[in-house]
């Protein structure tokens, strides 16, 4: 595989050509992969229009909201448009502390159940598991970095020889460090080291993006330059694209005037062509381009 060691920072103002995604044909199942004393869990499998058999490259978005709150209708406009591309996309519920009354060692438990549970019925969800990310925004990309770092946190329900590594990583404005250099010390307790993902970094990390502003002041860019670092001398496939003046939150669809939700599709478009996942060209163009 192409090692990519990459850091882009931008400052332009981004316009793009956007496709109206609440057109955007799909087929949409939902599907429950979790009982859990608070609650049965579920996920939302978004599939190209025309899908009818065969293994597809897929990806599991997950939900940000500081692990209290939430839902998984935050990646559909995403799911959306790469179910549009030729991909099976994957949004699950978690517990949530304001709806389960449950902490972020139950969401890494239940994103790692997620992942595990797609891998075992990738046969009858059409999944390639070869070709299988993992993506979340905020507390949702600790989760998808948590199925590739956080394996001391496993539900003891689910097959624990089937390993939730995912194999590449798209994250947005994420969750890397949980002590109090970064974000979640006091929500995750006494564990901080252990739920933090870049504590807790190995040689066998996957491909990884990386979305993020440089005026965050929820997870300090500081946070992703350092993740950054790591990855390089891990020599782990990687590329950071980090944007002057925004802060969280800014690649979702209603914010910036959607303008950089479309600049990170089109980024994580390519990012997938260059592993194998997409094969032409992304539906829209940036006037950057």
């Amino acid at each position: 595989m192409r090692i990519i060691l990459f850091l882009a920072t931008f400052s332009y103002s981004f316009n793009a050509y956007t496709q109206d995604l609440s057109s955007t044909p799909y087929k949409l199942v939902n599907v429950i992969y979790k009982s859990t004393p608070e609650a049965e869990l579920s996920l939302d499998v978004y599939y190209p229009e025309d899908y009818t058999a065969g293994k597809l490259p897929a990806v599991v978005f997950f939900f940000g909201g500081g692990w209290v709150g939430g839902s998984r209708a935050h990646f559909a406009p995403q799911s959306k448009y790469l179910a549009s591309r030729g991909m099976i996309v994957i949004t699950p519920d978690y517990r949530i502390e304001n709806e389960h009354g449950t902490t972020p060692q139950q969401a890494v438990m239940d994103a790692r159940s997620a992942m595990r549970y797609v891998k075992l019925h990738a046969g009858e969800l059409g999944i390639d598991t070869s070709r299988l990310a993992a993506g979340g925004g905020s507390a949702g990309g600790h989760l998808a970095l948590s199925t590739a770092t956080l394996h001391d946190f496993n539900d003891p329900q689910d097959d624990l020889s089937l390993s939730p590594m995912p194999d590449a990583l798209l994250l947005f404005n994420p969750v890397v460090n949980t002590t109090s250099e970064g974000f979640g010390a006091k929500a995750v307790g006494s564990d901080t080291l252990l739920l933090s993902p870049y504590h807790r970094m190995q040689i066998n990390m996957p491909p990884t993006l990386i979305f993020h502003g440089k005026a965050d002041t929820t997870v300090p860019y500081s946070n992703i330059q350092a993740m950054k670092a790591k990855l390089d001398a891990l020599l782990i496939p990687n590329q950071v694209y980090a944007y002057e003046d925004l802060t969280h939150g800014f690649f979702n669809l209603n914010r910036e005037e959607g303008r950089y939700f479309y600049e990170t599709l089109y980024r994580t478009d390519q990012f997938l062509q260059s592993l194998g996942y997409l094969e032409g060209s992304p539906s829209f163009v940036p006037d950057s381009q």
